[in-house]
């Protein structure tokens, strides 16, 4: 937390942050999870004045665009300030933002209408195009354009109170995006290979964007997408091959809420891109661009969740100055060529032990849906105070006891908005199933008591043979 602040730089006591990625400027994309963590440690004047560095960048058309030629960021920037209202329900700050917000919102509508040509049907109707990282790939994206579904949504959200017509109308068209893009990637994976896995299956695919057939890094297409050409500096080792296929993959699409974790499409994206692209679950180059360890938890693949996170974390975090560099091929490519120590990749580390610990799910608070078993062994226990959710600030403490064989939990949540239920995971660290739940029902398939009509606060209490 004090590396990321100390890498955010503005003039005190409230101007506008920069919020750097590292050696970096602020990158809509980059900087939303060092924002999102600020919020999550209850620093809101940090995150405040982190998105207010983007709303001072803002061009006269509506746009953001605070690095390169990145076209992803005014989506990804309106997600973020969505996520701020989510923590904070600020409606004063919302109003005074409440031009500069609907002027983005106007360029991406007006940017998504100019695609709405009937010979573009299942191939990127209604969907945006534009470069959304250092490949100056021209195309309809599906991340950029979840981003873009997913800045509106919020917009849409953060505005019912104050403007509840404009709120409605951001909706409906948030709503049509998507039908749009769902459009789209159906008809592009109908287009695309099914590949086989390692557990013997044949599996469908789908490109990076609206206008392919497949995976590019398997060649799906006749563009040579291997060619010098098409690498920038950094990529002379080959380290960056399957970035548009992993990296940047439709599987942002489960991220971006246009799919359900759960749904068929979803499973198919999730399970070919853990087979083909990841090592020890791990994504290469910029690990902590893939997003699949959050569909993990979200599917509740716990120990899938723990790889990735532990994995990753091990090859990423220096041994000395306990920061993460950009990517993971340092022994191949000069370190200073690019940033040593990488708030973005910090960011998306911290995010993730966030949602190790608690994460939301509509009116649901979930708590400990991915800590490790072994976190419950002995008498140490956990607490956590004050945690800045969506519902507001809650508290955790969990009290283990090897030898009485008892695990007790505590949850407050004082606030005006508390969660309708709430779930907390007590995984045993020998696996064993409770003989007697106290305070909810248990579920022995996930390890999780719900607490329904959750009201302020709860006690649990699991009983094990000792």
């Amino acid at each position: 937390l004090i590396h990321i602040e100390m890498d955010a730089y503005g003039l005190e006591p409230d101007g506008p942050l920069a919020a750097c990625t590292g050696m970096y400027t602020p990158i809509g994309t980059e900087s939303a999870p060092i924002i999102q963590f600020f919020d999550s440690m209850g620093r809101h004047d940090l995150a405040r004045r982190a998105l207010m560095f983007f709303l001072e960048l803002q061009r006269e058309d509506g746009s953001i665009s605070a690095f390169a030629d990145y076209l992803i960021e005014t989506g990804a920037v309106l997600w973020c300030i969505g996520e701020h209202y989510r923590y904070t329900r600020d409606d004063h700050w919302a109003r005074e933002i409440e031009q500069k917000v609907l002027r983005s919102c106007e360029y991406l509508i007006a940017w998504r209408n100019r695609s709405k040509d009937e010979a573009l049907r299942g191939r990127g109707y209604g969907m945006i195009d534009g470069q959304i990282c250092d490949f100056p790939d021209p195309y309809r994206h599906f991340a950029l354009n979840g981003y873009g579904y997913l800045g509106l949504k919020r917009v849409a959200d953060m505005l019912a109170q104050i403007n509840p017509g404009k709120s409605e109308e951001l909706a409906k068209e948030a709503d049509a995006w998507r039908a749009d893009i769902r459009e789209s990637l159906h008809e592009a994976m109908a287009r695309s290979p099914v590949v086989p896995l390692g557990d013997g299956s044949w599996c469908p695919t789908a490109p990076p964007w609206a206008e392919g057939c497949g995976p590019v890094a398997i060649f799906s297409d006749t563009t040579d997408w291997y060619s010098k050409e098409r690498w920038n500096y950094y990529n002379r080792t080959g380290a960056q091959f399957w970035i548009r296929d992993s990296l940047l993959s439709p599987q942002y699409l489960i991220f971006q809420e246009i799919l359900a974790p759960d749904e068929p499409h979803a499973r198919w994206l999730h399970a070919y891109h853990s087979d083909l692209f990841l090592k020890r679950n791990v994504a290469s180059c910029q690990p902590y661009y893939s997003r699949h360890p959050w569909i993990h938890l979200k599917r509740g693949e716990v120990e899938a969740f723990l790889k990735a996170y532990y994995n990753t974390m091990a090859i990423q975090g220096d041994r000395e100055t306990y920061t993460f560099p950009e990517g993971i091929w340092r022994s191949v490519t000069k370190v200073e060529e690019t940033s040593p120590h990488k708030t973005h990749e910090e960011g998306w580390f911290l995010m993730q032990t966030r949602w190790m610990l608690y994460m939301e799910d509509g009116d649901t608070l979930n708590l400990l849906p991915g800590i490790p078993r072994a976190w419950l062994k002995g008498d140490e226990g956990i607490e956590i105070k004050n945690a800045a959710t969506y519902f507001g600030c809650v508290s955790l403490r969990v009290e283990p006891s090897t030898e009485s064989g008892v695990i007790r939990a505590s949850i407050e949540c004082h606030s005006d908005r508390p969660p309708a239920h709430v779930t907390i995971r007590l995984p045993h660290p020998s696996r064993k199933s409770p003989t007697r739940v106290t305070g909810g029902e248990y579920d022995p398939e996930s390890e999780r008591v719900v607490v329904a009509s959750f009201s302020n606060r709860a006690e649990v209490i699991l009983e094990f043979e000792s």
